[in-house]
């Protein structure tokens, strides 16, 4: 009863503000309404309005979900929409960015620890290369990647395990029928620092139209004859394979 007494005495609706009754809102003013449809026409969303108004989504959606926009106010719109969308991509951005950043950050104290520049744990890291990506003929060494840092990596570990006859290089590469083969042949001579005079005439494949990717250069075939290096490379991929095969982490 005192309750109810006490709804009963309440004053009237403030017709310019919004009036919490019994901390429920029961009603927004006229003007209130006004200015939110006056908005809307000019191209505002219902969140803007709601956050401009100070007024809950839900009342702003429910008044302003048939009233038509403007052709002035769609462009404002879509320039919002597209304003929005780049900002998300922004921060988006800056966060990949930062992801990356911090296991970069752990990926070199890893690398710093584990004394990489020791001459049995770069050929160790070569093997493991030529295990995952080589050829498993063991007359020769073949590696086969269309990632330049792959390639890069491998060339580079192999030239640092042994002592190599530069000439013994061949490099085949694979392309589509839409790239230059000039072009690609001179990236990948820049990339290996192998000679052109030393790749092979390139293989074309048939493009089936689906996509072209323009930064993809092709896939090639690094061939070094020297049938000792190959040997050792695969007995020490081996040897390591052997001795953590069936490790279980504890």
């Amino acid at each position: 009863m005192h309750v109810r007494n006490a709804m009963l005495a309440t004053p009237p609706f403030d017709s310019t503000n919004r009036t919490i009754y019994y901390g429920l809102i029961m009603s927004y003013g006229i003007s209130i309404k006004t200015r939110a449809l006056k908005l809307r026409k000019s191209g505002f969303s219902i969140k803007e309005i709601a956050r401009k108004l100070n007024i809950s989504q839900s009342s702003s959606s429910v008044w302003l979900r048939n009233v038509p926009i403007s052709k002035t106010g769609r462009v404002r719109m879509q320039k919002h929409k597209e304003v929005n969308r780049y900002k998300m991509s922004q921060r988006w951005q800056e966060k990949r960015t930062s992801i990356k950043k911090y296991y970069h950050d752990i990926a070199k104290l890893i690398v710093q620890d584990q004394q990489v520049g020791n001459q049995n744990v770069i050929k160790i890291i070569c093997s493991m290369l030529f295990w995952a990506e080589g050829s498993k003929k063991i007359n020769h060494i073949a590696f086969t990647n269309s990632d330049p840092g792959m390639i890069k990596t491998f060339i580079g570990l192999l030239r640092t395990s042994y002592t190599l006859d530069e000439s013994k290089f061949h490099v085949s590469v694979h392309l589509h029928e839409y790239h230059n083969p000039n072009e690609v042949i001179e990236f990948w001579s820049k990339t290996t620092k192998i000679p052109r005079v030393q790749f092979i005439k390139p293989y074309c494949k048939p493009h089936t139209a689906i996509r072209k990717r323009h930064d993809y250069k092709g896939c090639i075939t690094i061939r070094y004859y020297d049938v000792k290096i190959a040997r050792e490379l695969t007995a020490i991929y081996n040897a390591f394979g052997e001795q953590f095969r069936g490790v279980v982490q504890r």
